[in-house]
C-alpha cells in the first residue's frame, strides 16, 4: 500500500519533535522553570508530548502512568517542584516512539479510518491523518510559546 500521505504526515512529526529536543537542549535553567503564557516552561513542553497517551490511546483503554498528576498534563495545575530537563526530555523520546509506532501502522487507506478511541473521548469524529496532524500542530503551538520564552530573554530561538 502506499505511504505517500502517512510519510509527509510523519515528516512533519519529526520535525516538530526535533525541535523540542533543540528547545530542551538549548534552554537555560532559569527560563526552563519560567512562566510564560501563564505556565512554566517545562510545563508547557510536558503538555503535548502527555497528550500523546490522550491521542493515541485505544477505546476503553486505561491512560498510561503520568510523571505527574493529571492536573499537571491538563495544565490545570502547577507543580511546585520544577522537574529535570532529563525527565521530559524522557518523556518527549517516550512519546515520540509511540508516535512513530502508531504511524507505522498506517498506509495512506488507513489515514481515512476513524482513530475510534480518540474519537470516543472528544465525541466528534477523528481520523488516523487528522490525529497525527494534531500531534504535530499541538506541540508546535507549545514550542511556539517556549520559544517565544527563550527571545523574551533575548536568546536566540530554536526556530
Amino acid at each position: 500500500m502506499s505511504r505517500i500521505i502517512t510519510q509527509s504526515l510523519e515528516a512533519g512529526l519529526q520535525r516538530a519533535f526535533s525541535l523540542a529536543d533543540a528547545f530542551i537542549k538549548a534552554c537555560p535553567d532559569e527560563v526552563w522553570a519560567q512562566k510564560f503564557g501563564a505556565w512554566p516552561v517545562w510545563q508547557q513542553l510536558h503538555h503535548p508530548f502527555a497528550s500523546v497517551d490522550f491521542f493515541l490511546r485505544a477505546e476503553n483503554a486505561a491512560p498510561e502512568a503520568a510523571l505527574f498528576e493529571p492536573g499537571v498534563a491538563e495544565l490545570k495545575t502547577i507543580p511546585r517542584e520544577t522537574p529535570e530537563k532529563s525527565l521530559i526530555h524522557d518523556s518527549a523520546s517516550k512519546a515520540q516512539a509511540k508516535v512513530r509506532d502508531y504511524a507505522a501502522g498506517l498506509d495512506d487507506v488507513r489515514l481515512g479510518e476513524l482513530n475510534t478511541g480518540l474519537s470516543g473521548r472528544l465525541g466528534r469524529d477523528m481520523t488516523h491523518a487528522a490525529t497525527l496532524a494534531l500531534i504535530a500542530s499541538h506541540l508546535m503551538y507549545h514550542l511556539g510559546a517556549c520559544d517565544a520564552a527563550l527571545r523574551e530573554q533575548g536568546l536566540p530561538g530554536v526556530f
